[in-house]
């Protein structure tokens, strides 16, 4: 008797095991599409605007229809013939299938490509752009449709007729073209584009700003809508574009949540299985398999160190090889050097090695609190990027504050030795003499970037622009020990600094009295005990 064969390993790619691709593709389709619609259900206010932001956009628009509709519409009767056939060649951008249908063909396409993708690099390559592609299409779409159903229900007609029959004239629910003027199709299509490409591809986000723009004046231009059509139209996209991106980025399908873009060349076992039919993107970390967690994370903010990236992550390895395993996780701060690539690079050969990246520069308190809320151990330690913090010291810090039990929140470097210009210590000098007289912090130097302290009791502090300089204050108004060790500064190994006078004293002075503020505020910390003892 023939034996039945066993079933193949669940780790084999589903496209070596005869699935079709198609069935591939569709599979992962209606994964998505159930992934998108289970969290729709369960953040249903996340995807809707602000009350405020609503009504602001809606007086806006009442008011350009009382006030510029008409002037407007009458100006657009006298322009040149050139010029109107330039717009009516212009407007037909704005037309919804002319990009719809392009991305979701590209979707799909290279949903279809990732089924047969041998390489598991490219195979998760092609699904995250899938997913892209398949998200600006699901941003255009969706707010298209609501402003197809707006226009026929309100039934505003166009501004060819407006001399006849007036510019708030209205016959609601009619499927008639000439009566379907408010909103604008055209206006939501390349608003929405906008917000689209800026979340997937924000280099080319001005390219099609000056697109859109062109388009809302075509539509003008050649009298098929008002002024306030035009802005309702831009209002509606932008708001549907947003939902989808705000939805697209909690179901971790072709977004993450907070930051967009992470370099990190290992790809996520989920994705490894077979093409697009595998899961949506990962909750954790995009591109590596699980590793144990760590027993310290040390996060590295760096901002146009491509040349410090390499030497400063082989100290901090060979500082921290008592703390295995560990995780190292550099955030790069919107650089304009090759500081992304060089991070990508070194990650390829260290599992430890966690990037991610500010599509632009949000400042060195942003960076940080990125690094904090994607680590993954109690304890964290941070540095700076530039290389003058040596890691060698981390070990130092961390043991104090592991010594100091629950009491101790902080324990920060203080430099000796300082290797900057005089004129630079000279002003870390002088901000530190004012921010210690207001605060009465206890630290002499809270510009080193060297530091350990609890995950937990970081996330928990007020975030601010400019929070990494006010740490030992912060964690004191929280009840908290700070300790405080000498580090040895040193030079900078390459680039150059990222701060000047106005960064370093004048910009963080609004900053110094609102911490004062807070600290004034809190007279007393809560000593809690429990009155039940737990089961």
């Amino acid at each position: 008797m023939r034996e039945k064969p066993s079933s193949p390993p669940s780790n084999l790619p589903l496209a070596l095991l005869g699935n079709h691709p198609v069935q591939s593709v569709a599979g992962g389709l209606a994964r998505r599409l159930l992934t998108l619609y289970e969290t729709a259900r369960a953040a249903p206010r996340a995807l809707f605007p602000d009350v405020g932001a609503l009504m602001a956009g809606i007086l806006l628009t009442l008011a350009c229809a009382l006030l510029l509709d008409k002037p407007v519409a009458r100006a657009m009767r006298h322009l040149p013939l050139p010029v109107a056939g330039f717009f009516h060649d212009v407007t037909t951008l704005g037309e919804g299938w002319v990009w719809m249908v392009p991305f979701v063909l590209v979707a799909l396409g290279l949903a279809w490509a990732s089924c047969a993708a041998r390489s598991r690099h490219r195979r998760v390559r092609l699904v995250v752009l899938a997913e892209r592609a398949f998200f600006v299409f699901s941003a255009l779409a969706v707010p298209s449709l609501a402003t197809t159903i707006m226009k026929h229900v309100v039934g505003r007609i166009r501004p060819r007729y407006f001399e006849s029959l007036g510019v708030l004239h209205f016959e609601p629910f009619s499927l008639a073209a000439s009566k379907a003027s408010f909103p604008s199709g055209h206006a939501t299509t390349v608003a929405a584009l906008v917000i689209a490409v800026a979340a997937v591809a924000p280099r080319w986000k001005s390219a099609v700003v000056v697109l859109a723009l062109f388009v809302f004046f075509s539509r003008i231009a050649v009298e098929a809508h008002y002024a306030s059509d035009v802005l309702a139209g831009a209002f509606v996209g932008i708001v549907g574009a947003r939902a989808m991106r705000t939805l697209f980025a909690k179901a971790r399908i072709g977004l993450r949540s907070g930051v967009l873009a992470a370099v990190t060349p290992e790809l996520p076992p989920h994705l490894s299985q077979g093409g697009f039919e595998s899961s949506t993107w990962p909750r954790d970390e995009v591109n590596r398999e699980p590793s144990p967690s760590p027993r310290l994370s040390i996060v590295v903010p760096m901002r146009n160190e491509a040349e410090n990236a390499g030497p400063l992550i082989e100290e901090i390895e060979r500082a921290c090889a008592g703390y295995l395993p560990f995780e190292i996780i550099c955030i790069d701060d919107g650089s304009s050097d090759g500081t992304a690539a060089r991070l990508a690079e070194l990650g390829a050969r260290r599992v430890h090695l966690r990037a991610f990246r500010h599509a632009v520069s949000c400042g060195q308190s942003a960076a940080v609190r990125t690094g904090v809320r994607a680590a993954r151990a109690p304890i964290i330690s941070t540095l700076d990027g530039d290389g003058q913090n040596d890691p060698a010291f981390i070990p130092k810090l961390v043991a104090a504050l592991e010594a100091g039990g629950a009491a101790t929140g902080l324990v920060a470097g203080q430099r000796v030795g300082r290797k900057d210009t005089g004129f630079k210590k000279f002003q870390s000098r002088v901000a530190n003499i004012v921010r210690a007289r207001i605060l009465r912090d206890g630290t002499r130097d809270t510009g080193c970037g060297l530091k350990a302290f609890r995950r937990e009791l970081f996330l928990a502090l007020p975030y601010f622009d400019g929070l990494h300089r006010f740490l030992p204050a912060l964690m004191r108004r929280e009840g908290y020990e700070v300790k405080l060790v000498d580090v040895v500064d040193r030079p900078r190994r390459a680039g150059r600094s990222n701060y000047g006078l106005f960064d370093r004293l004048w910009v963080g002075i609004l900053d110094l009295f609102g911490v004062s503020w807070l600290i004034r505020r809190r007279r007393r910390v809560p000593i809690v005990s429990n009155l039940r003892k737990d089961a």
